[in-house]
This record gives C-alpha cells, structure tokens and sequence, in this order.
C-alpha cells in the first residue's frame, strides 16, 4: 500500500470504509466528490505522502462523511 512514501487516495478511502470498493471511490473522485484538506480532487491516480499523513490528513467524501488519516 504505502509505496515510495505515497499511498493512494483510492485506496485510502476504501480503508476507511467511505467507499464499499474501488470502482466506488474511482468514481467518487471523478465526479468531484472527494476532497483533501479541503481542495477537491479529480485526479483518479491523486496519492497522499507520508508527511501529510504523518500530520493528519483530512479527506472529505461528500457533505457527510468526513475521515482524518494519521499515522
């Protein structure tokens, strides 16, 4: 998962249960639908670094469900 230093974003969120699958978060984030630290991601291959994980994350998936990742 956490390759390079990266993990992807997709990835993230099925970890954390915002999305029941892949394809499910692929189109979440195509369709504008999830933002990180505030700013709106559409970029299907978008990845979180270490760093911001180590500071904590934010990742919003729609008007409700909101998830803070930190290692």
């Amino acid at each position: 998962m956490l390759s390079d230093g990266k993990i992807d974003l997709n990835s993230l969120l099925v970890l954390g249960k915002m999305v029941p699958s892949k394809s499910e978060g692929r189109r979440a984030i195509e369709q504008g639908g999830v933002s990180v630290d505030g700013e709106k991601v559409t970029d299907v291959k978008a990845t979180v670094t270490e760093e911001q994980l180590r500071a904590g994350v934010l990742i919003k998936r729609g008007k409700k469900s909101f998830m803070k990742f930190v290692i």
